[in-house]
């Protein structure tokens, strides 16, 4: 008897917890009394990208803004942010967001890179922001970025910053090398014109190692983002947008191959560098140890702030100016047009907010021209509306009128659902490149083999 009491006792405790957490608010939105009556929303916003903490600090703002209208309509409610940061990886995050999703745990707001929507949106874990695009803040926003938050016609997100993936060049590795200062002065415009060219850039890179006027002569970062740009400035095609379909350009796919085989042969490239750290390369650049570096044009706050170089620590903006140029990638071919690749950061909304009206306007709020220029300036991104690039402190931000040409040449990659498969099946066939394990023939058709089993109706 004691033994059935002590079962059903058991089964009322858990009846009770059960019936409890039905009645708890989603971690997502919370509200509560304020005075007056007042009901208090909090709104969570989540970044992994704790370099740059204003995609969620400026939510701050934002609310206190929301909070004066919501006041002057008569409006019982009112917002308050939660800001929250954690660092890790994309796959990581990936995966954070999926079981949150899932588990009815979600933020309400997410800042993350634009390349995520197509999978998010198709998987059914955004809500959509029908007409968001006809707000004002919006109204003058760089032609084609829309693009970067639709999928399948419908729009699920708003744009939150943008930037551009240069070449940076050492200007004292240069000068060792017998340039002069006029003849540096006039790199950045010869590759914009189609004059000077990747086969060349590899030469000088070859001839600075071979002389040791630096340790590396070329460094590529290899996320998702930047690998392909080597690729699109031999002419190489990977996705048909009209069609939805990625594609397979071979012959663009064999230059780039025996391209990056021979820098790697020859030693103008490291083999590491597909894995070798950012910072790394950040430090050889800023220290005058490597000539040539694909990065983007944010890693200067990283000069500015990470105590990178080797006697200064941190350098200002001038000193990154002074010693170290930028230039579009180079092209394979004298005469083409150089193509930089643009990662613009989005905020998206998923399906199970509590407060979508809220947390939608918390977006118009948070996209104004004044906090699109405070985090510019903080994080060396651009602003994406006219009115953000005009801004004061924008227009006097020597950094940002520096690099802003950039993004005349920038392309975004699909934000297809299946973009993170094409992404790894590149950089594998790019390993197996620089590892020697394959011929530039032998990588693409491991490509097309891979292409056909991973990707499906996604591949033409």
């Amino acid at each position: 008897m004691k033994k059935r009491t002590s079962i059903w006792a058991a089964v009322c405790i858990l009846m009770l917890l059960v019936a409890a957490c039905s009645k708890a608010e989603p971690s997502g939105t919370a509200a509560e009394k304020g005075e007056g009556g007042v009901e208090i929303v909090t709104i969570e916003v989540m970044t992994r990208d704790a370099s740059a903490p204003t995609r969620v600090t400026n939510f701050v703002e934002a609310a206190e803004s929301l909070n004066k209208k919501l006041e002057e309509e008569g409006s019982k409610q009112r917002v308050k942010v939660e800001q929250i940061v954690k660092s890790m990886g994309e796959e990581e995050f990936d995966q954070h967001f999926i079981f949150a999703s899932k588990s009815g745990n979600t933020a309400d707001i997410y800042a993350t890179g634009y390349s995520k929507v197509g999978w998010m949106a198709d998987g059914d874990y955004l809500l959509p922001l029908e007409g968001i695009d006809q707000q004002k803040v919006f109204e003058n926003l760089m032609p084609g970025y829309w693009d970067a938050v639709k999928w399948d016609n419908r729009i699920w997100g708003v744009i939150q910053d943008t930037e551009a993936r240069p070449i940076f060049f050492n200007k004292n590795v240069l000068k060792k090398l017998g340039w002069t200062d006029d003849q540096i002065k006039s790199l950045p415009q010869k590759a914009e014109n189609g004059e000077f060219t990747l086969a060349e850039m590899a030469e000088l890179a070859q001839k600075a190692v071979d002389q040791k006027a630096a340790g590396g002569g070329l460094l590529l970062t290899a996320g998702g983002k930047d690998l392909p740009i080597i690729f699109l400035n031999h002419g190489t095609e990977v996705y048909d947008a009209q069609a939805g379909k990625y594609v397979l350009d071979k012959a663009g796919l064999t230059d780039t191959f025996t391209f990056l085989s021979k820098a790697v042969n020859n030693g103008t490239m490291e083999r590491s560098f597909l894995s070798t750290g950012k910072d790394d390369m950040l430090k050889a650049m800023i220290n005058d140890d490597v000539l040539f570096l694909q990065a983007g044009i944010w890693d200067e706050a990283k000069w500015r702030t990470r105590g990178m170089h080797n006697k200064l620590g941190n350098v200002t903006s001038e000193y990154v100016m002074d010693n170290i140029g930028v230039m579009v990638m180079p092209t394979a071919k004298k005469g083409m047009k150089p193509v930089t690749v643009s990662n613009p950061w989005v905020y998206v909304v998923p399906k199970k907010t509590k407060h979508p009206e809220l947390v939608t306007r918390l977006l118009v709020e948070v996209s104004s021209p004044k906090l699109q220029a405070e985090h510019g300036v903080q994080t060396s991104h651009i602003p994406f509306t006219k009115e953000g690039q005009e801004y004061d402190t924008v227009k006097q931000n020597a950094w940002l009128n520096y690099v802003g040409y950039l993004t005349s040449y920038s392309r975004f990659m699909p934000n297809h659902p299946d973009q993170p498969k094409f992404e790894k099946i590149l950089k594998d066939a790019t390993q197996n490149i620089v590892n020697g394990d394959m011929s530039p023939e032998q990588a693409v058709s491991w490509m097309e083999k891979q292409m056909k089993l991973n990707l499906g109706d996604a591949f033409k």
